[in-house]
């Protein structure tokens, strides 16, 4: 597509290579052995509870037509703090822009929202195009999924945080017949440079996680 980095296809393939799975059917299990040791997800603390999981479906509802996505953009905050209603009065009333929250969905850390908690935006609801890249091409046909933290200078996400996105992708992906291609990170994007969503963020083991369940998923089918 004219609006990704030229580089994408190589990075796309390079990942599908370097987290390409064994997938081993015997007496019934499924075993996965991914190759990548240093795509790592924060631990929860012990003392920390994890976050039910919502319906999706129900979660997702829109309230008018559903448009016809064919990519999700993955973002971060850069922010250690926020949720969806803090980010959309910054973008209302910093930004100067109409619809507010540039995002479609964001996924909390915690802060000011529950540790992978998924907010809907009104651009979801009302099926309007994003304002997460700057490339406008790509926001007419991309959802846009933010996370809240700063993986670039600080840590990765927390486990519930990268479960609730792991979830909400290959929910929306099987929905609108995304392929696993056209999951992309912000930086991406062909646009001014940017390091969204950040050095720490596991995008190869988003992909492979991704990949896991398609695979678990056609096995089911076949049986």
């Amino acid at each position: 597509m004219y609006f990704l980095d030229k580089n994408i296809n190589k990075q796309e393939g390079i990942i599908r290579c370097l987290s390409l799975t064994m997938i081993v059917m015997a007496s019934g299990l499924f075993i996965s052995i991914p190759f990548f040791k240093s795509a790592k997800v924060e631990k929860l603390d012990k003392h920390e509870s994890a976050s039910c999981m919502p319906n999706l479906d129900h979660l997702c509802r829109s309230d008018v037509k559903e448009r016809s996505w064919e990519y999700i953009v993955i973002h971060h905050s850069a922010t250690a703090k926020g949720n969806a209603a803090r980010f959309d009065q910054y973008h209302k009333k910093m930004k100067g822009w109409e619809y507010g929250l540039a995002y479609h969905f964001v996924v909390g850390n915690g802060s000011f929202s529950g540790d992978g908690e998924i907010e809907v935006g009104s651009r979801w609801k009302k099926q309007i195009h994003g304002a997460h890249t700057a490339n406008m091409n790509c926001n007419r046909v991309a959802i846009g999924i933010c996370l809240v933290g700063d993986f670039e200078n600080g840590g990765a996400p927390k486990e519930n945080q990268f479960e609730s996105l792991v979830s909400l992708v290959q929910y929306l992906s099987r929905k609108y017949n995304i392929p696993s291609s056209n999951i992309i990170e912000h930086k991406h994007v062909h646009q001014k440079a940017t390091a969204c969503p950040g050095k720490n963020f596991p995008f190869a083991e988003l992909k492979t996680r991704l990949l896991q369940i398609a695979s678990k998923s056609s096995n089911h089918k076949e049986l």
